[in-house]
């Protein structure tokens, strides 16, 4: 076989295997209708929160912050709630794991803010854990709710009386947005008070996230 002959097969070759890669890898999973299906209480953006996703943008938050949980088991964990937090809130001691983030949760998000590094906490399930208030004074000061935290003092997002501009509101309301299409927590402890009656224990009882 001449040269020139190889030099074609093996061409060819590469070529079936590149598309053959980029069909399985790439338009296979585009098919797939659970990612442009939006799921059962996905809800779009209000003008005032889709102005806060463009601040978050904007202002690079994507940087550091990433918006998924992934289905394992120490970031449903983490993500979740712990005792002290479903305590205070509901008066029982339990352990809600968060659901991990669903493709149909995803589909008003253009462009998606997944990200790839997490140099903040996830803030996938971060909507209805803070009240407003402390969105704020962590904009202003982040070291005052967080200690310790990374996070720059975002001030020109802030008046000369260090009110909040409509932009810290958007902000935070786009935040608070984040997750609060699952009402996971409610149902979490809702499972977990289930489950306390049923056993009859006062030991913190463990709830995995609600997935719809």
């Amino acid at each position: 076989m001449k040269f020139e002959s190889k030099a074609i097969l093996l061409v060819l070759g590469i070529a079936v295997f590149m598309f053959l890669g980029t069909y399985f890898t790439m338009i296979v999973p585009l098919m797939d209708p659970s990612l442009t299906t939006p799921t059962e209480d996905a809800k779009d953006y209000t003008a005032l929160e889709l102005q806060g996703k463009r601040i978050y943008e904007k202002e690079g938050c994507w940087y550091c912050h990433t918006q998924q949980v992934r289905n394992l088991l120490e970031e449903t964990q983490r993500y979740g709630m712990g005792e002290e937090e479903t305590f205070k809130r509901f008066g029982v001691r339990a352990l809600i794991q968060a659901p991990p983030t669903q493709p149909g949760e995803c589909v008003f998000d253009k462009p998606h803010m997944l990200g790839t590094r997490r140099a903040g906490p996830d803030l996938a399930r971060v909507g209805g854990k803070y009240d407003n208030s402390w969105h704020i004074n962590h904009l202003r000061d982040p070291r005052s709710t967080s200690p310790g935290s990374l996070m720059p003092a975002y001030t020109w997002l802030f008046d000369i009386a260090g009110q909040p501009t409509q932009d810290a509101i958007a902000l935070v309301a786009y935040l608070q947005k984040l997750g609060s299409n699952i009402n996971w927590r409610e149902e979490g402890v809702e499972q977990v008070k289930k489950l306390s009656s049923s056993t009859n224990t006062t030991e913190p009882t463990t709830a995995e996230g609600i997935q719809q």
